[in-house]
């Protein structure tokens, strides 16, 4: 089947940098929407695109056949899917809205290069019926390749010990989760009657998560430690600690140390104990998480606790509520501008330092400099900072979060969870 010259090059007309963008944007919409933010996942599919695109191009073209098509980026694409364990339902939802999307394509520059060449009527259908025939049989022979490809990796990936801990995992941190049998408890290798940290381990793989864990491990005097990969780029960590004594201040101490020491970026849960206290601590180092991402990162510690931030998450459970009381407690020194938020990141300070010349000295200023913005504060807070302390301290913190900056004003609620992911 091969298509007339002008049809052919109409075919090399298609620009594949702006059509792999379509589809791309058309496999994360239709099938991957929750990867939208998965730097390697995306990277990964758009390979995967341009390669079907340069080679579709070039069986329409009639330069080379289907039969002489060897492709790579797909099969690497359809084994991260089977990694992340996304269905094969959307693997073939993909393929489908990806392949529609490049047909538009080809079909609009084909019926261009007819108008402008006045090819008759009939060898302009016959020559969009071969396209298309060309188009599908490409589609389907890369698509059943691609879904054996996928099937081989799912049920490689099934039958790993390390896929079924993950998998255990991810029961456990379900709602509706049941009880493990025993086969599954030993298979986990972990004691779920103990008294658990969490630490999310945010753009760390789980590959260097293990890395680190002889650090971790000796900084709390603890063996039992519990990795599960949230997705390709995040992972979390239970510690687990015999009860009694469990986590003492001092062993929690010398974890967020430990943390610090090695440079990484990680969220902390208090200690929780028994089978609820692994979801448990998982729930808590999300909400530490969101906060931070609400913060931003050079608002944020690299290492931060659920103490740190319990207020702001107990209270930013009600965004609406929290605004308004930001806006009645701080008045014009909440605006959202460069001014206002100097302004508060000074009294803020002064509240926490104590001392002009201490507060001076951690925000790198002239105490002068102190002095006048407390005292510009005061004007536009309305009232004396030593007036509802505990008041202003709160709505403070709040405003972190709730400044334009950090926040869309029609939706000020905290970034969603992390979904747990079992990529294996």
């Amino acid at each position: 089947m091969r298509l007339p010259t002008w049809a052919r090059e109409a075919s090399d007309g298609v620009d594949l940098v702006a059509l792999a963008d379509q589809v791309v944007e058309a496999d994360l919409a239709a099938a991957f929407d929750t990867l939208r933010d998965n730097d390697e996942f995306v990277t990964r599919l758009r390979a995967s695109v341009v390669e079907n695109l340069r080679h579709l191009r070039q069986v329409i073209a009639g330069r080379i056949h289907l039969t002489e098509v060897t492709l790579a980026e797909p099969f690497a694409l359809a084994r991260m899917q089977a990694r992340l364990r996304l269905p094969q339902t959307a693997l073939q939802r993909s393929y489908r809205v990806g392949f529609l999307t490049m047909w538009h394509e080809w079909c609009d520059r084909l019926v261009e290069r007819a108008d402008r060449n006045d090819v008759p009527r009939a060898e302009s259908l016959e020559a969009l019926r071969s396209m298309t025939a060309l188009l599908l049989g490409y589609q389907h022979q890369v698509a059943s390749q691609v879904a054996d490809s996928f099937a081989r990796a799912d049920e490689a990936l099934s039958r790993s010990r390390e896929h079924v801990r993950n998998g255990l995992v991810q029961h456990l941190l379900r709602e509706d989760s049941t009880p493990l049998p025993p086969s599954d408890l030993v298979l986990l290798d972990y004691p779920l009657d103990a008294s658990h940290i969490t630490v999310l381990l945010p753009a760390m793989p789980e590959g260097a998560a293990r890395q680190i864990l002889n650090a971790l491990r000796k900084a709390c005097h603890t063996r039992d430690t519990l990795v599960h990969a949230v997705d390709l780029t995040n992972t979390v960590v239970w510690l687990a600690h015999p009860r009694p004594p469990g986590w003492r201040a001092a062993r929690i101490a010398n974890l967020t140390d430990c943390l610090r020491g090695l440079g990484v970026e990680a969220s902390v849960s208090d200690p929780h104990v028994g089978v609820q206290g692994v979801r448990a601590g998982w729930l808590q180092v999300q909400d530490v998480q969101r906060v931070r991402t609400a913060w931003g990162a050079a608002g944020s510690p690299r290492v931060l606790g659920h103490p740190d931030v319990s207020l702001e998450i107990l209270l930013m459970a009600d965004p609406v509520k929290a605004r308004a009381f930001v806006h009645a407690e701080l008045g014009q020194l909440g605006a959202d501008d460069d001014l206002a938020a100097r302004l508060r990141e000074t009294v803020e300070a002064s509240q926490r330092w104590g001392s002009h010349v201490t507060t001076a000295a951690h925000l790198h200023l002239h105490e002068h400099t102190v002095r006048n913005r407390l005292q510009r504060a005061a004007e536009l807070l309305g009232r004396p900072l030593t007036e509802r302390r505990t008041e202003l301290q709160v709505a403070l913190r709040l405003a972190r979060l709730l400044t334009e900056n950090n926040s869309r004003a029609d939706s000020p609620t905290l970034p969603p969870p992390v979904s747990p992911g079992t990529p294996g």
